[in-house]
């Protein structure tokens, strides 16, 4: 699929026109990751978004375990996108300059569609009603998966409170 392609069929572009989709386009730049390579490590600062062009990633999260003095960290793993699902990831960097939430690493060879905050933030003032498109569209992705988040953690509470109990 072409970098046009992929723009348009992703949820935060898919409503934007011709015009926009080519100033979207301008902004980006491919980049390629080897199987297993960190696209973006969690706690580093976030300046980029990306969209999976091919191939597929994971995104993870470290856990901290502490049993008696010992102290474990493991990755797990919270989401792997693929290509077919035209999604974006990184988008809060977009919208401030905190620390990533999670990391992301390739798990086959893929290609992305690079978007810097700097290019961003100048497209959207500079075409503040294709911003306000983009803006909203991330709001919604960024509701519906607080949401998801929301209901890991009742999950996850649950859990720990039966397992406690028991």
């Amino acid at each position: 699929m072409s970098p046009e392609e992929v723009i348009k069929k992703t949820f935060i572009f898919e409503n934007l026109d011709e015009q926009e989709v080519a100033a979207i386009l301008k902004i980006t730049k491919e980049k390629r990751f080897s199987k297993g390579e960190i696209i973006m490590q969690e706690g580093h600062e976030g300046d980029t978004m990306y969209i999976v062009v091919n191939g597929s990633i994971e995104v993870s999260k470290t856990l901290t375990m502490k049993v008696g003095e010992e102290r474990t960290e493991r990755e797990k793993i919270l989401r792997r996108f693929k290509a077919e699902d035209n999604v974006v990831f990184g988008e809060m960097a977009m919208i401030d300059r905190g620390n990533r939430s999670a990391s992301a690493a390739s798990s086959t060879d893929c290609t992305l569609l690079e978007i810097k905050r700097t290019d961003f933030l100048d497209l959207i003032e500079k075409r503040p009603q294709t911003g306000v498109k983009i803006l909203r569209r991330i709001a919604e992705l960024l509701a519906c998966r607080l949401r998801q988040s929301s209901q890991d953690v009742i999950r996850l509470t649950t859990a720990l409170s039966i397992a406690l109990s028991s």
